[in-house]
């Protein structure tokens, strides 16, 4: 193998262990696997091509054909032409008819691909990635897979079948658009720009990560996180401020004090950087401002995951967990409303896990916890429906007032 492509389905979805059909590698699942009757679902399949030559998929949907079950596609095969290298996401909407019988019924999928011209593999069936054990509760949509690897294994298989739970009172819907679609997320053209980055970081690496203090980029995400919160209708008031921004400079920390972590933040950063025609001379705007949203979802996943380390198994599903760094990303990428008990639960929770490590220079962790206090107060209609977070917030100030 020469030159080898990022591994981008990793960073589409959970995709460590994932199949493969002649030099494709995929992932599949139905959304949703629970519908009412005369609902709609959507077979969802990420590819990803290892080959530098354009490859032909076929994916073949059988769906139930028992009495007590009827479904539509509006094809039974749906062909999907890949670029070299290609990675991209295919949506096959699957419509259930309200006469159908609540239960499990069986989808499945076949899966086929071909190429004109033989050519050269760009990427591998196997890797071990180099970012190693984390406390990440979850590492898709971060650009982790692409800019440090994550690891995984692939497993030739044709054919796939999905359980789908039909339940609950038939629903009258007018007549569901059931045109697949395809979304391109990757293309050879995009390498060029990961490359730039890649060198411009092990050109500048030594320049670069003394320019990354703690104090500054605490003092840059203070001041960035203040104007995404208003964007966000959520005024940040003066200790959630504080809290919010010592976990977001813990989590850049976190992976710039590992050498296999440190292309984790600078190389999705400089990407960005090349392909908006961003300044490159200061890495700390490119992290703190370019970056934020995946930032944030980063500090997400890791106060979740410090959660757990705390305070045992966590309560909160995956899905819950994707689910709350989807909508706080969005939120303080795009503005919107942003409901105070997310901005607690888990970003401030992590803030007051890491407290007394992030102390700055000059700051009297006491009170900052007590300006937190008064803040909270403040919350109190806001968050008085999440019993949960209150206790977990009791308990976390408790230690982080006597660490202090």
């Amino acid at each position: 193998m020469g030159s080898e492509y990022p591994d981008v389905l990793g960073d589409l979805v959970d995709a460590r262990k994932r199949f493969e059909v002649n030099g494709v590698h995929y992932v599949a699942a139905l959304h949703p696997n629970t519908i009412a009757p005369g609902e709609t679902t959507s077979l969802h399949t990420w590819l990803q091509s290892c080959w530098d030559v354009p490859v032909d998929v076929a994916i073949s949907v059988h769906l139930p054909t028992t009495p007590a079950s009827s479904f539509l596609t509006i094809q039974k095969r749906t062909d999907v032409p890949l670029e070299a290298g290609e990675v991209g996401q295919v949506m096959i909407p699957i419509a259930c008819a309200a006469q159908t019988e609540p239960g499990v019924h069986k989808v499945s999928m076949l899966i086929g691909a071909k190429y004109q011209a033989r050519g050269l593999y760009v990427r591998s069936q196997e890797s071990k990635g180099l970012l190693g054990d984390t406390l990440l509760t979850f590492d898709t949509g971060m650009s982790l897979a692409s800019s440090v690897g994550l690891g995984f294994t692939a497993r030739t298989r044709p054919e796939c079948t999905f359980r789908l739970q039909v339940e609950g009172q038939p629903k009258t819907t007018t007549s569901p658009d059931l045109t697949p679609t395809f979304v391109s997320h990757w293309t050879v053209t995009d390498l060029a720009i990961q490359g730039k980055a890649r060198t411009h970081i092990n050109d500048q690496r030594l320049q670069l990560l003394p320019r990354l203090s703690r104090q500054s980029l605490y003092r840059a995400f203070l001041d960035e996180s203040q104007a995404r919160y208003q964007d966000a209708t959520l005024p940040l008031q003066i200790g959630e401020a504080i809290f919010l921004a010592k976990i977001l400079t813990y989590t850049v920390e976190y992976f710039l004090k590992q050498p296999n972590g440190q292309d984790g933040i600078l190389v999705p950063a400089y990407i960005l950087a090349y392909r908006h025609d961003l300044p490159t001379d200061d890495p700390g705007f490119l992290i703190v401002r370019a970056d934020y949203p995946r930032i944030t979802r980063l500090a997400i996943s890791l106060s979740f995951g410090m959660l757990r380390r705390q305070i045992g198994p966590e309560p909160w599903t995956m899905e819950e967990q994707l689910a709350l760094a989807d909508l706080v990303a969005n939120r303080v990428e795009r503005g919107g409303t942003l409901p105070a008990e997310f901005l607690y639960l888990p970003l401030v929770l992590g803030g007051l896990m890491v407290a007394s490590e992030m102390q700055m220079p000059g700051e009297n962790v006491a009170q900052s916890l007590g300006l937190l206090v008064t803040a909270r107060d403040r919350r109190t209609t806001e968050l008085a429906d999440n019993p949960e977070l209150n206790h977990l917030l009791d308990q976390l100030l408790q230690l982080a007032r006597q660490r202090s």
